[in-house]
C-alpha cells in the first residue's frame, strides 16, 4: 500500500507529546511490513527543525515532508499550524496514495487533507488520539472549529480509531456512525524491553540511594497531567525513603510546581531530569517502584504501557480512560483527589508483594495485547477494508 500520514508534528520532535511517538511508531512498522509510507507534517518543534532539504527526508525508511510553518513561536504558543506550501503540494500529490491516516483533526493540515481527499475520492482514516470532544482548554475555539470543519472531517472519514470504549462513546456523541468506529489501542515495541538495563543506573546518575524508592511520572509537564495534585499528595505521604521523579519537557507548568515544592519544603525530594528518551528513559522505569499518572484528563497512557513492560505497578486517576482495566489488576485507581491519591501511593510504597503481583500481570498483558506488531496488523487490516470500498 501507498500510505500517507498527516500529523502536525513528527519525529524527531518527540517532546511534543504522545501523538508524535504514536504516528512515528505506526509509520515505522508499516515500512517494516513492506509498505510505501510518507508523512506530511510541519517543521515546528521546541526549536524549528532544520534539514539540508526539508522535503523527502528519510526517517527510518519513512519519507517525511516537513512543511515550513510561517512562525514556529506562534505555533508553540497558539498551537496553530500555518504550513502554507502544504496546500498546493497536497493538491498535486494526494491521488498518489491508496489511503491517508490523519492524526488528530483540529488543525490546518487536516482541513486541507479532508478537502482534497474528498475532492479526489481518496479514502482516509482519522485517529483523534483523545481529542474527540472540545474540552479542557480553548473550548469555544474548538466548538467554532468543529462547526466550520471538524464535524465534516470526522463524518467523512472511512473509519475513525478510538483508543478505548470511552473514546468510542465520544465519537458517537459527535455524530459519527457506530459502524465507522474501530477500537485500536496504542502499543509499545516489546523487543526494546526484553533486555533491560541493570538496576541502579538511573539512581546512580541522580544520587538516589540504593534503598530509596522512586515514584515516577513520565510525560509532559502540563496542567492537564495533574502534577500539582501529585506534589500535594506526595507531601501528605511524608515518606523519608521515597523520591518523586518527574520526567518530561516543560509545557509552561513547571514554575507552578516549583512554587508548591518550595512551599512544602520538598526540594530535596523531587527531581526533574528533563526529557529522557531511549535507554535513559528505560533506566528510569527499571529503577522506579511505582509509575503514576494523576491526569485531569487522559485518553491513553503509553508511558504506562512502558512501565508495565518493565513489570511496574501503576497508579492512575479515574480521569484516565484505561482505568477500567488497570484497577486492581495492574495497579490502583482513585478519584482526582489529594487524599485518595496519597492513600494509593502509601499502599504501594508499603506493599512490595502487591507491587510484584501488579507488575507481573502488567507484563503479561503487554505481551498479549499492546505490542506494536499486533496493533500495526490491525491497522493495516482496517486500511484494506477502506480501500476495497473505493
Amino acid at each position: 500500500m501507498k500510505i500517507l500520514h498527516v500529523v502536525p508534528s513528527f519525529a524527531p520532535c518527540f517532546s511534543h507529546g504522545g501523538v508524535v511517538n504514536a504516528s512515528y511508531q505506526i509509520a515505522k512498522k508499516q515500512v517494516e511490513n513492506g509498505h510505501d509510507v510518507t508523512v506530511y507534517t510541519t517543521d515546528s518543534c521546541d526549536e524549528r527543525l532544520r534539514f539540508e532539504k526539508n522535503y523527502d527526508v528519510d526517517v527510518d525508511g519513512i519519507k517525511v515532508f516537513y512543511f515550513k510553518n510561517l512562525s514556529n513561536t506562534f505555533k508553540n504558543k497558539a498551537t496553530i499550524d500555518t504550513p502554507v506550501s502544504l496546500i498546493n503540494y497536497l493538491k498535486r500529490t494526494i491521488r498518489n496514495f491508496d489511503i491517508i491516516h490523519i492524526h488528530e483533526h483540529r488543525h490546518s493540515l487536516a482541513i486541507a487533507t479532508h478537502r482534497y481527499a474528498k475532492k479526489y475520492d481518496v479514502p482516509y482514516v482519522l485517529q483523534a488520539h483523545g481529542s474527540v470532544l472540545p474540552f479542557f482548554q480553548k473550548e469555544q475555539l474548538k466548538e467554532i472549529f468543529d462547526k466550520m470543519w471538524g464535524f465534516d472531517i470526522l463524518h467523512n472519514a472511512s473509519r475513525v480509531f478510538a483508543l478505548t470504549e470511552v473514546e468510542k462513546e465520544q465519537y458517537l456523541k459527535m455524530g459519527v456512525s457506530e459502524d465507522k468506529i474501530e477500537i485500536v489501542p496504542l502499543g509499545i515495541n516489546l523487543d526494546e524491553y526484553d533486555n533491560l538495563p541493570a538496576k541502579g543506573s538511573f539512581k546512580s546518575k541522580y544520587n538516589i540511594g540504593e534503598n530509596e524508592k522512586i515514584i515516577l511520572f513520565l510525560g509532559r509537564i502540563h496542567e492537564i497531567k495533574g502534577l500539582d495534585l501529585l506534589i500535594k499528595s506526595f507531601n501528605r505521604t511524608r515518606n523519608d525513603n521515597a523520591k518523586l521523579v518527574i520526567v518530561g519537557g516543560d509545557y509552561g507548568f513547571k514554575n507552578e510546581l516549583e512554587i508548591l515544592i518550595n512551599n512544602f519544603n520538598l526540594k530535596d525530594k523531587v527531581i526533574f531530569p528533563g526529557v529522557l528518551t531511549g535507554r535513559d528513559k528505560i533506566e528510569s522505569l527499571v529503577d522506579c517502584n511505582i509509575f503514576i499518572m494523576p491526569s485531569r484528563y487522559e485518553s491513553f497512557t503509553t508511558s504506562g504501557l512502558e512501565a508495565m513492560a518493565c513489570s511496574k505497578p501503576l497508579i492512575l486517576t479515574k480521569n484516565n480512560h484505561i482505568h477500567t482495566w488497570v484497577k486492581d489488576t495492574v495497579g490502583l485507581v482513585c478519584e482526582f483527589d489529594e487524599i485518595e491519591l496519597a492513600n494509593c501511593i502509601e499502599t504501594l510504597l508499603n506493599d512490595d508483594e502487591l507491587c510484584e503481583t501488579f507488575g507481573q500481570t502488567g507484563r503479561k498483558l503487554i505481551e498479549s495485547k499492546y505490542d506494536w506488531n499486533k496493533v500495526s496488523k490491525q491497522i493495516e487490516s482496517i486500511y484494506e477494508k477502506c480501500i476495497t470500498k473505493y
